[in-house]
């Protein structure tokens, strides 16, 4: 028998209880429906279903993709002093020492002339004498009508050539027996190649000499990425050993070739006004921007993909999930720019939205029906 109040009635009339049994009956009936107990034979729709998602509103923006690539900084290879003597000389003392910083005017190495410079000096000096006294010797003569003119120009000839010859051999630094090199620039010894005692050949570099401004970060980066660098460009560059150091750089120029020992393209970064931590041979890091995507800016994870590769987002329409096809600009990190026929003031759903079919109904992660603010 059903203990729904209205059959029950129709049941007591029926079966014709006794007056006391069937109130009895119908109380139960009553007190059994208030407690929400439902007739067994009543019909109960099924709940549509739906899914717990995450929203977020819409923001347009710019996102730029960036490469980071590592390498070293160097002195300017154009502003680096190479030092060297016209002559043969001998090491004396070497007053520096290599990766050294060193100030304007202060003394790198002092050298003196060797055995064969010296006796070429006399020589010379000992040919200047002689034209001299020849010269004089020849004008004595033309007085007394002994020699003609020509041989009085002939002397004046040879004496110009032994002053020009000692001239020469003493702007070469022969003459003096010491010789102390000077700074003449704030830089870095780059290289040193003398020591004490050691016989410099004439052109034979002695040391390099990198001006401490003007250095450079060669970096390299991966051939794909190389064609999409321009001189001008404006990069990030940190110390590898302290990320909390960085300044500033500019791209100088891409090389045009793949080095064939690291596989990858050099990047030349000026670095205009070095501090005092960026040191030639110091490891660093480049970020370099590469290209900028204008659009709407949303999570990675808010963007899908179906079978054929077509990207598509859902929007929570007032309650209900609404596909929309989008095309993806570019990605970086965690972050997607997109661009389609996104509604504004739609809501993104950014989580819980694999589970979504079209038009499926939506609820927020508070348990309530989701749709845009009121």
């Amino acid at each position: 028998m059903s203990l729904h109040p209205s059959a029950a009635a129709a049941a007591v009339r029926r079966r014709g209880f006794p007056p006391r049994k069937a109130a009895r009956i119908l109380s139960l009936a009553c007190a059994l429906a208030a407690a929400g107990f439902a007739p067994a034979h009543a019909d109960v729709a099924p709940a549509a279903p739906s899914a717990l998602v995450r929203t977020a509103a819409l923001q347009r923006g710019v996102l730029t993709r960036s490469i980071r690539c590592v390498g070293t900084v160097q002195a300017d290879s154009g502003g680096t002093l190479s030092v060297d003597f016209a002559r043969a000389v001998r090491v004396r003392r070497v007053l520096v020492r290599a990766g050294q910083s060193v100030r304007r005017g202060q003394a790198l190495l002092e050298v003196g002339n060797t055995a064969a410079g010296e006796a070429g000096y006399a020589q010379a000096r000992e040919a200047l004498r002689f034209a001299k006294a020849e010269l004089a010797r020849q004008l004595q003569l033309r007085a007394r009508q002994l020699v003609t003119q020509s041989q009085v120009d002939a002397a004046r000839r040879s004496l110009a050539d032994a002053r020009a010859a000692l001239a020469a051999q003493q702007a070469q630094g022969l003459g003096r027996s010491l010789q102390i090199v000077h700074a003449p620039f704030d830089g870095v010894v780059q290289s040193l190649r003398a020591a004490p005692g050691m016989r410099l050949g004439a052109g034979a570099t002695a040391l390099e000499l990198a001006p401490r401004e003007g250095l450079q970060a060669v970096v390299g980066v991966d051939p794909r990425d190389a064609s999409e660098l321009a001189p001008g460009t404006v990069a990030k560059l940190r110390s590898v050993f302290d990320p909390a150091q960085g300044l500033r750089a500019t791209v100088l120029d891409v090389a045009g070739r793949v080095d064939p020992a690291s596989g990858r393209v050099e990047v030349r970064l000026a670095l205009g006004a070095a501090p005092r931590w960026l040191l030639p041979g110091l490891a660093v890091q480049a970020t370099l921007p590469l290209h900028a995507w204008s659009g709407w800016l949303v999570p990675r994870q808010a963007v899908l993909r179906d079978a054929d590769g077509q990207a598509y987002v859902f929007q929570d329409d007032h309650g209900h999930a609404r596909r929309v096809a989008v095309r993806v600009e570019g990605d970086e990190g965690e972050r997607s720019a997109i661009s389609g026929a996104l509604r504004p003031s739609l809501p993104l759903v950014v989580l819980g939205n694999y589970e979504l079919e079209d038009g499926m109904a939506l609820r927020s992660a508070a348990g309530k029906p989701s749709g845009p603010a009121r």
